[in-house]
């Protein structure tokens, strides 16, 4: 993967913002939070081909609004089975809306911003809540002691490529900024402006007991 690629940034777009806001609120009433997350703010930007799944889009925060809804002890999940109807094709199309220490980050769409998405036509009868991220958790556990595995939010662990070498993904910095470590349990601060990985000589512990900054 290009990691500039990985990292480009755009403005989020009218239709993508409106699409997530009706999709949400076809759910029941306690997805309504992730609405009130987008009104106050919470996207400052997409990134596009921030991972290897095709159509997954992810979001670059307003870090003070991030702040206000981030609670790291909630799983990472993604909302599933849902359809969206395009005029274009005539047919339903998937869509997928993903959350993490339950903040909205991103979604999963088959079409793109040439569909022509019927708003009043969302099926959400048959969504799932899909719990995320504990294969790659599952990759590192073997490594970590007690005290890491009671500190790691299994759901936060997901496998990134920088540089052609792999990270896992352990938390969250400001704007799509985070921390990850290495297969040698190495801890590293990895930003995408200016593009870094920064080995920091701190262990898995000391960086979740620092304030999220």
């Amino acid at each position: 993967m290009d990691i500039f690629k990985f990292f480009k940034r755009t403005k989020i777009e009218e239709w993508e913002l409106l699409l997530l806001k009706k999709v949400i609120t076809n759910l029941p009433k306690q997805y309504l939070i992730l609405v009130r997350q987008l009104d106050d703010g919470l996207i400052r930007r997409v990134l596009r081909d921030a991972s290897d799944i095709p159509g997954y889009v992810s979001f670059g925060f307003n870090f003070d609004v991030y702040k206000k809804y981030y609670n790291e002890n909630k799983k990472s999940y993604k909302l599933t089975s849902i359809k969206v109807y395009d005029n274009l094709t005539s047919t339903f199309l998937d869509y997928a809306i993903y959350v993490s220490s339950g903040v909205i980050i991103g979604y999963l769409f088959e079409g793109d911003k040439k569909s022509k998405i019927d708003f009043t036509r969302i099926n959400a009868s048959g969504f799932r809540t899909e719990i995320i991220g504990e294969s790659d958790y599952n990759r590192i556990a073997d490594m970590l002691n007690e005290e890491e595995k009671t500190t790691l939010n299994s759901s936060d662990v997901y496998s990134v490529y920088v540089n052609n070498k792999e990270y896992f993904h352990i938390k969250d910095l400001e704007d799509g900024d985070f921390i990850g470590i290495d297969n040698k349990k190495l801890v590293y601060k990895i930003t995408h402006d200016p593009l870094e990985v920064i080995l920091l000589n701190q262990t898995i512990v000391d960086v979740f007991k620092q304030r999220l900054r």
